[in-house]
């Protein structure tokens, strides 16, 4: 082999080389890409799952039952919402013996708004079946309240919890 032809060959080697770096880096970058958009996808399938859970927790109560739905909704918190939910129970507790409040919320539909692994936006529409009986009044008042919330839903270790809630106006308002 010529040195000439030895030039060429090592020439065309070094360029193959070079070129597929490239593409070395193409195909893990892609793969970096698909695993992400798996994760997001398995957030998202468990993440609306949980939603509906939770959301089923956080809003539903019995005044006769009232400690025990507190301790199952504040298992389901984290972050703000927990430190915002601890403030409030005690006015729920109040409230809740006061007028005799048993609400049941049930889920209608729920939906992504964006989602990552650790972190998803969901909207969960609602309705909530309200009973109450205010002190003196004959009988129960009982009312369905449709709703719409956003939740933000954060992975803590392996199960999600609602680090953000917040009423979504829906309709004009209009009258």
């Amino acid at each position: 082999m010529s040195a000439r032809h030895r030039h060429h060959a090592t020439t065309a080697s070094v360029v193959a080389a070079a070129l597929c770096i490239p593409a070395s880096v193409g195909v893990v970058l892609l793969a970096g890409k698909a695993s992400a958009t798996a994760d997001e996808d398995n957030a998202r399938h468990g993440a609306l799952s949980a939603a509906a859970r939770i959301a089923r927790d956080v809003l539903s109560y019995d005044y006769r039952t009232i400690d025990s739905d507190i301790t199952r909704a504040r298992a389901e918190t984290t972050g703000e919402f927990a430190r915002q939910y601890a403030t409030a129970v005690d006015d729920l507790r109040s409230q809740a013996k006061q007028t005799q409040a048993i609400v049941q919320a049930r889920v209608r539909d729920t939906g992504i708004v964006t989602a990552s692994a650790d972190r998803v936006v969901v909207l969960v529409f609602t309705d909530q079946v309200s009973i109450t009986r205010d002190p003196g009044a004959a009988t129960p008042t009982t009312r369905v309240i449709p709703g719409t919330v956003q939740l933000t839903l954060s992975k803590v270790g392996d199960r999600w919890r609602i680090s953000q809630l917040s009423a979504v106006q829906t309709g004009s308002g209009a009258g």
